[in-house]
């Protein structure tokens, strides 16, 4: 019921005409507003429903929205069926679909697309170690300039050179207008173009939809954004409900900017914050922001919760990655002791290969986990089916497979046609090798090297046969030749090894580490297979990256592997980049309802760490609420003395020593333990 709507939530409902922004807090109940507010259009101020559109980010999303307003509908008896719900991409179609008569079998499916931009890849004779990868690289790359509304002539590549780019994107478009078909992206781009070039087109769509609603505004891109501004016009009737402190997509084109620069773009704007919280704790609530207000380019919220204050998030130091993934097994084993649902606890995480450690982990604890968004395992990356070759030949040269996979890496300098004839000679292509007249002396010599390393390799224990693979035999070469040759960051590529190296401690043997590799690999399958026969989350802990996170809320919250480096990640080191990694961690932080831990290993990859500056923040802001006037401190130049004033950072302190008062920063002197309570 309306009544139900606290102070600022009735303000939203009630606006009727003209542009509004709704900055919506996490957990703040904005489903609840633009639902009431669909209703008070339709009841109240007499809006045919017809005329109303509402635009979601997914598809579950938008079907949420309609069965919650639907229910609303049933129960102050409006007709709810004439109000349009769907995704930007649903929209856009239908758009389209009027105009130019096209059919959902017009619309290249996923793997259709794939198949296309495989073949031509494959035409462009590159050089490659997974297809799969760079197609998907080449994927992101075309949405993102097609969604910034960038023209490819100059536009800049990042997965390959710009000239094969170019090539490609260019015959990837011949192939789809030979096929008469569209992709996801033309959904979008092709309908901002008709609208913007057909004034009678345009005019038509903005009188069938003359109130819009948004929600999730801090995800919307550049083409969304203008597509969008052309059918408010000339009422500007746009209803939009975000956070720009949730703004964590710019990897797909979304940025904080669109909802800062809202109101210019819409004068007139009436602007309400939704700053009641009903997800998490107080301590949690504050812990939280005392982050995010770091953070420059922001609407400034300071949310309150209807919550008790809660235990303050705890922050755990502990040795290495392995470590660390037991200490948060046994946490959780004694939380589900207290009677918490694991379905209610989830480790989150900033890059998919930190995920390693705690599917390990949780195998052996035989703790039921549910890995989100299909996070993928480091066991199926390229890099580990290299090791797994070498660590399968030292057993047994003669497996060809593996041999045609590492024959080339690093260099040994054996052309396929080279293979081809020792395959024709009988036995195995290393025995045909080996008997070629073909082949140089040094290149037999490269081959009879390699037969002494595979020999030494069979000796070692797991790790230190990576050490070798990597270090000796030369892997680490190859993978920097082939990071210059495709353009691609090499710290990407050494933290997978890493990765392998530190994940192969637990196993003495190799063998051990391809049986245990296998039983993963075999496990995740099967977890997948059941989720997608199920079609629903399976039961038990989520593991999920931060981004993947967005949307659900937990019990209790682990976030793990918080350093720098991760997060912030090393990447991320402009003003504005710093600023999406700490919204991310925010949105980690913000998942939690009762019980927030967040650990750093102090070790990561036999390397010192420091612990992430988000943390620094976090208990440096939370240590001086204890710092208030009337406080006793002892300073480690100035001694002991008492607190007289403070001005938000800056304390005033009469020491016992000095004849006056002394104006300190607090947060640089907690930050540097210069300071402490007595």
């Amino acid at each position: 019921m309306i009544q139900d709507l606290n102070e600022n939530q009735k303000r939203a409902v009630q606006h009727k005409d003209g542009p509004m922004m709704v900055l919506a807090g996490p957990g703040s109940g904005k489903t609840m507003v633009i639902t009431y507010r669909l209703k008070n259009l339709i009841q109240q101020f007499q809006i045919q429903s017809n005329r109303i559109l509402v635009i979601t980010f997914t598809k579950a999303a938008s079907e949420e929205m309609r069965q919650r307003f639907d229910q609303i509908a049933r129960v102050h008896h409006i007709q709810s069926t004439g109000v349009s719900f769907g995704t930007f991409h649903a929209i856009f179609f239908r758009i389209l679909r009027s105009i130019y008569g096209y059919t959902i079998e017009q619309v290249l499916r996923e793997d259709e697309k794939e198949n296309i931009l495989r073949e031509i890849i494959r035409g462009q004779n590159l050089s490659y170690e997974d297809e799969q990868d760079f197609l998907t690289e080449i994927k992101t790359e075309i949405s993102l300039m097609r969604n910034e509304l960038m023209d490819i002539a100059h536009y800049h590549a990042m997965s390959c050179s710009t000239d094969v780019f170019r090539d490609i994107v260019r015959l990837y478009e011949q192939a789809k207008q030979e096929m008469r078909k569209i992709d996801f992206d033309d959904m979008i781009c092709l309908c901002y173009e008709t609208l913007k070039a057909n004034p009678a087109v345009l005019t038509w769509w903005q009188n069938r939809f003359q109130y819009i609603l948004i929600d999730e505004f801090q995800d919307i891109n550049r083409v969304q954004y203008e597509t969008i501004k052309l059918l408010a016009e000339p009422q500007n009737n746009l209803f939009i409900v975000g956070d720009d402190d949730q703004s964590i997509y710019k990897f797909r084109g979304a940025r904080p900017e669109f909802l800062l620069q809202f109101p210019k773009d819409f004068p007139n704007t009436k602007t309400i914050t939704l700053d009641i919280n009903y997800r998490s704790t107080q301590k949690i609530l504050h812990a939280s922001y005392n982050v995010i207000k770091n953070n420059k380019q922001r609407y400034e919220k300071k949310m309150k919760t209807i919550h008790e204050k809660g235990q303050m998030p705890t922050i755990i130091e502990i040795e290495d990655s392995q470590a660390e993934a037991i200490l948060v097994a046994n946490q959780i084993q004694k939380l589900y002791q207290k009677g918490i649902s694991l379905e209610e606890v989830a480790v989150l995480f900033r890059t998919n290969i930190q995920a390693r450690s705690f599917i390990d982990i949780f195998l052996d604890y035989n703790l039921p986990f549910y890995l989100r968004d299909e996070t993928p395992s480091i066991y199926d990356h390229w890099i580990t089916k290299d090791i797994e070759a070498y660590f399968q030949l030292c057993y047994n040269i003669h497996q060809d497979e593996y041999i045609r996979r590492i024959i080339n890496k690093p260099k040994r300098y054996i052309s396929k046609g080279s293979i081809v004839e020792a395959q024709k000679r009988g036995g195995s292509i290393i025995d045909g090798l080996a008997q070629s007249t073909d082949l140089k002396n040094w290149q037999l010599n490269r081959i009879e090297e390699l037969h002494f390393h595979l020999q030494q390799l069979e000796k070692k224990t797991a790790k230190e046969g990576i050490r070798y693979i990597r270090n000796t035999i030369g892997y680490h070469e190859f993978l920097v030749e082939y990071s210059q040759y495709r353009s691609i960051d090499m710290k990407g590529l050494r933290e997978v090894m890493d990765e392998l190296q530190e994940g192969a401690k637990p196993q003495q043997s190799i063998q051990d580490w391809l049986t245990h590799i296998q039983e993963v690999r075999w496990e995740l399958e099967q977890r997948k297979h059941r989720t997608r026969s199920a079609r629903e989350k399976q039961p038990g802990i989520t593991l999920s990256t931060l981004h993947g996170a967005k949307g659900l809320e937990f019990q209790t919250v682990f976030i793990v592997g918080s350093i720098e480096g991760v997060i912030p990640h090393e990447k991320s080191m402009t003003p504005s980049e710093l600023e999406e990694e700490r919204r991310l961690f925010y949105v980690g932080m913000t998942r939690a309802k009762e019980q927030l831990y967040i650990s750093y290993p102090q070790v990561r990859y036999e390397e010192k760490t420091n612990p992430s500056r988000f943390i620094d923040e976090l208990v440096g802001q939370l240590q001086a609420e204890d710092f208030q006037v009337g406080t006793a401190i002892k300073h480690r130049t100035y001694g002991e003395g008492i607190i007289k004033n403070r001005n938000d950072k800056m304390i005033d302190v009469k020491f016992k020593n000095q004849w006056r008062q002394k104006k300190i920063d607090l947060y640089y002197c907690l930050q540097e333990k210069i300071i402490e309570c007595i």
